[in-house]
């Protein structure tokens, strides 16, 4: 396997972020952040709305939400 230099994160596990662009938009957390062998930078993206549904996005399909907590809610 190739060694592969990590870039800077835009976000991390547990920013609360917006997908935007395309046919629809989405409000959410980061749950995982992954880098693609050509050191692509993607983010795992869990719906507020359904929770458990997971979708993965690069970094120009999500806008930080800064206005609201940056922390998972409250699973209990």
């Amino acid at each position: 396997m190739t060694n592969i230099d990590l870039p800077e994160f835009k976000f991390q596990v547990g920013d609360r972020v917006q997908k935007v662009g395309g046919t629809y938009q989405a409000e959410g957390y980061i749950v995982g952040i992954a880098v693609t062998l050509t050191g692509q930078v993607r983010y795992v993206f869990e719906f507020e709305a359904y929770p458990g549904m997971l979708h993965i996005f690069n970094e120009g399909q999500l806008k930080a939400r800064e206005e609201y907590e940056t922390t998972f809610p409250d699973q209990g």
